[in-house]
């Protein structure tokens, strides 16, 4: 995070901090350095000292010397005239010059001086260590050479670092004669003072340096890799914050954005350049900035936040629902709120579809239950037990093989599976049995589930109690081929019945005949006591063709007072007329109505097949014809088509 390069760089100078070894070892030595310069220097100014205090003793000593000798001799002497005087500092001089050519002197530039001022002149009384020449070298009075000479001539007594009679920086002490008007110097060239001190200096130098080259590689041979492992971490670091697919952020309390990675610049929908000029809770959708107050209270009080869930609204001003947890962080004694966002758009409108797909399953009318790649139940919905009387703790584990109404083979659910395996699904009617054992039809989907592999994983099972629909359409396929009023065989039903009849007895080469019956005087008792009575005596006269047939005999009503019987048992014309006969008189019973006693009558026409006809049309007008020929021309009521 840029804070937190930011809080290094102030640590390492604003340097990568692969380069903190070269820092650290630069450091090392320079403190070796500072070391031994300022031990130098302090070693120097002692010797300086020393050395001040050694000139100042040698010289006052030289001028307490001479003064004792003018002393004597001004005692020998005195009432000295000019001439004498002369005479006595000459001899002063000689005895000065003798002890200071005896005296070894003082290192290589050291020396002792003595003068007076003579006129604009300081004129050297002794000889000059540094000339050559004999012959005394004057030196002007207003010259910078010769300070300390001409500061002990004025009557100054001291030590100090000046010039000298050849204009060489020396350390000089002075001090006056006042008995003579002389002055002494003691002096030494400063480079002799300070050249022992430069040579250690130089040799320190040297040393230091050695011991730093040498002490710098063994540091950098250690620390190196501890650095270069820390610079990877940081590098490591870096890069999963950047690369992780969670928003995250580094805020102040107030808001202010410091840092984010990638993934955070995603949500809300700005470029890096942007991101510092947002304040974090101006993010927040309008309805949630109380509950975002209350949750940075509580992680100022406890240090960290839980994942809670808000909506952020972005730059595009769409809004995105997120889960946000924080941390509280302090960097140089700032806290600062540590944030990780997570995009759960996605998440909330699967999980709104997945709500969706709940309630669907759980509240439709459809059976659905749902199996593993083996088979094995492992959720049913609500109607489930409704529909097959198992809850989900009776079946949960199981095969539906447990449904199995034993009206299908081994074959057929093979078939079943294979179409599954095959095309991905299976649909169709299927009889499956209840808990309490009561068989009943269905309509069943089978669908196989993969995942993205392409591997079977679930199997999902809806299903419809078609019961009642089964129930429904066995009525309406009776109710096409029966009779409303006398619950008969309909016109559609003989019809069926006398071409299955006639391809049959084509097949077995057999004879069978085909009875037509009509009601006489029907009209007249519509006429008189109306339709409901009308109906009665057809419902009668039903039950009575009915009741006086075998079971594999045929009657059927075609319309009106139109019946038709088929016996397939009847082969000669004296059994059909013997039949006749019977449901002539059967008929005729009386029939005892709420307003009027009836005695039904009816007239029949007999068609015998192959004679009469081999296909239904010309059988039935055949015997059509005969039963008009039986009511209008016979009192017998019944009649044979073609005697």
């Amino acid at each position: 995070m840029k804070a937190l390069k930011q809080s290094f760089s102030e640590y390492f100078a604003n340097k990568r901090i692969q380069q903190t070894p070269y820092y650290l070892i630069a450091l090392l030595t320079f403190n070796m350095l500072a070391v031994v310069t300022l031990t130098i220097i302090l070693l120097y100014n002692l010797g300086f000292n020393r050395q001040k205090d050694r000139l100042q003793e040698l010289v006052a000593t030289q001028a307490v010397m001479i003064h004792v000798v003018a002393q004597q001799e001004f005692l020998l002497h005195k009432n000295l005239s000019p001439e004498i005087k002369r005479v006595v500092a000459e001899e002063i001089i000689r005895k000065v010059s003798k002890a200071h050519y005896g005296y070894t002197g003082f290192g290589k530039t050291g020396e002792f001086t003595l003068g007076k001022r003579s006129g604009d002149q300081i004129q050297f009384l002794i000889k000059q260590r540094h000339y050559k020449i004999h012959q005394l070298t004057p030196v002007p009075w207003k010259s910078y050479r010769g300070e300390p000479m001409r500061r002990a001539l004025n009557g100054v007594k001291g030590v100090g670092i000046t010039y000298d009679y050849r204009g060489a920086v020396v350390l000089a002490a002075y001090e006056p004669i006042p008995d003579l008007n002389w002055g002494l110097v003691a002096k030494i060239d400063l480079s002799e003072v300070r050249a022992p001190y430069i040579e250690a200096a130089q040799y320190a130098l040297g040393l230091t340096l050695l011991l730093a080259f040498a002490g710098s590689l063994i540091f950098w041979y250690f620390l190196h890799p501890l650095v270069q492992n820390i610079e990877d971490s940081r590098h490591f670091n870096r890069m999963l914050i950047e690369n992780s697919s969670t928003g995250l952020a580094l805020c102040t309390f107030e808001g202010e954005i410091i840092d984010a990675n990638t993934s955070f610049l995603e949500i809300i929908g700005v470029s890096d350049n942007q991101v510092k000029n947002i304040n974090y809770f101006d993010l927040i959708a309008d309805e949630f900035r109380d509950q975002e107050h209350k949750y940075l209270n509580i992680l100022k009080k406890t240090g960290c936040l839980t994942p809670y869930e808000t909506t952020f609204i972005n730059a595009n001003l769409e809004r995105i629902s997120v889960k946000v947890a924080g941390k509280l962080i302090s960097m140089k004694g700032v806290p600062y709120l540590w944030l990780s966002v997570d995009n759960i758009q996605e998440y909330k409108i699967r999980e709104a579809e997945l709500l969706l797909s709940d309630a669907v399953f759980h509240n439709t009318s459809e059976v659905i239950f749902i199996t593993d790649a083996s088979k094995n139940i492992i959720k049913v919905n609500e109607a489930f037990t409704g529909v097959t009387g198992f809850t989900f703790d009776e079946v949960v584990g199981q095969n539906p093989r447990i449904f199995k109404s034993g009206k299908h083979d081994n074959q057929f659910y093979e078939e079943m599976f294979r179409a599954v395996n095959t095309t991905g699904k299976w649909r169709g009617e299927i009889w499956n049995k209840r808990k309490n054992g009561e068989i009943y039809p269905s309509l069943q989907s089978i669908s196989a589930v993969h995942d993205e592999h392409g591997n079977l994983i679930r199997y999902v099972a809806i299903m419809s109690d078609i019961t009642l629909q089964k129930s429904y359409e066995e009525q309406l396929l009776i109710d096409s081929h029966q009779d409303v009023l006398t619950e008969l065989p309909n016109r559609l039903s003989f019809n069926q019945r006398l071409d299955q009849t006639l391809a049959r007895s084509e097949r077995s080469n057999k004879t069978f005949a085909l009875f037509f019956i009509d009601l006489n005087q029907f009209k007249e008792v519509n006429d008189t006591y109306g339709h409901e009575c009308g109906d009665m005596l057809l419902k009668a006269v039903a039950e009575r063709l009915q009741a006086n047939t075998r079971i594999d005999d045929f009657v059927a009503r075609l319309g009106g007072d139109e019946f038709t019987l088929i016996f397939e048992s009847i082969r000669h014309s004296e059994g059909a007329i013997t039949v006749a006969k019977a449901l002539i008189a059967k008929a005729k019973q009386p029939l005892i109505l709420e307003e009027c006693t009836l005695i039904p009558s009816i007239s029949i026409g007999i068609a015998f097949y192959p004679r009469d006809g081999t296909d239904a049309s010309t059988l039935l007008k055949c015997a059509d014809q005969a039963m008009y020929h039986a009511k209008h021309e016979t009192s017998e009521h019944y009649f044979i088509y073609g005697t």
